[in-house]
């Protein structure tokens, strides 16, 4: 992994998590709408802007929001964010995602360090069944296998039995085309994800939901992204 002092450090915020009290100091704010061949999103929770700055003597590229596949965009147009913090010269990028929980001792507000994708089929995008992260964040709740898949509903109760025989600890919308565009640009990647709510427990899910138990875990995510970035400084 690329050492803060050679590189700036990525860190993507998922749906409703609030990352920008990573930095310490800001000296740039880029929105979506102002790069070159990069889309327009329109999903609450998502602020579609790039903020450069510093957390203690890392410089760090905060992407505040992500395109999905069931908003319709392309699968070049979901990873543009990738390609554009890979031509900033980001070479480490950790992901964070709101995510369902499929192991019952999970609730709300826990985080999971994910160490393998399993990616659901898409005929849209041409992803390999299952993608590896590069490294672990540390201090999570749990560690596992996430579950990609396309939406944009929520999981059925089929589709939740069939990812758990898989061996998947949560599942989510994002993260899979962009840790597969990683793979291919040599950026090393991780995932977080927080989970929003169980899959075990029947439930009525809303986004509305998902966006406050994100929002509500943000902070503490932000403290173990600091220890990451700390951790690097030493390396």
């Amino acid at each position: 992994m690329a050492t803060v002092d050679q590189h700036p450090i990525g860190i993507v915020a998922g749906s409703g998590i609030e990352l920008n009290s990573i930095l310490d100091t800001i000296s740039e704010e880029t929105p979506f709408s102002s790069v070159p061949e990069l889309a327009g999103g329109g999903v609450e929770g998502h602020a579609y802007r790039f903020i450069r700055g510093r957390c203690g003597p890392a410089e760090v590229i905060l992407q505040c929001g992500r395109f999905h596949a069931y908003e319709g965009f392309s699968f070049e147009e979901v990873v543009r964010p990738v390609q554009v913090m890979y031509e900033w010269g980001v070479r480490t990028i950790v992901f964070t995602n709101a995510a369902g929980g499929l192991l019952a001792p999970m609730k709300p507000g826990d985080l999971v360090a994910i160490d393998c994708i399993r990616t659901w089929p898409f005929k849209r995008f041409d992803l390999p069944e299952s993608l590896n992260t590069d490294f672990i964040v540390p201090g999570c709740d749990f560690t596992g296998v996430y579950g990609w898949m396309h939406g944009p509903c929520y999981e059925t109760r089929a589709e939740i039995r069939t990812l758990q025989s898989l061996g998947c600890a949560a599942v989510g919308m994002s993260a899979g085309p962009e840790v597969f565009r990683c793979h291919s640009l040599g950026i090393c990647a991780a995932v977080i994800s927080c989970i929003t709510n169980s899959c075990v427990t029947p439930q009525v899910l809303t986004h509305q939901h998902v966006l406050e138990t994100a929002r509500n875990s943000s902070a503490r995510l932000c403290e173990q992204l600091r220890a990451f970035i700390g951790t690097c400084q030493k390396t």
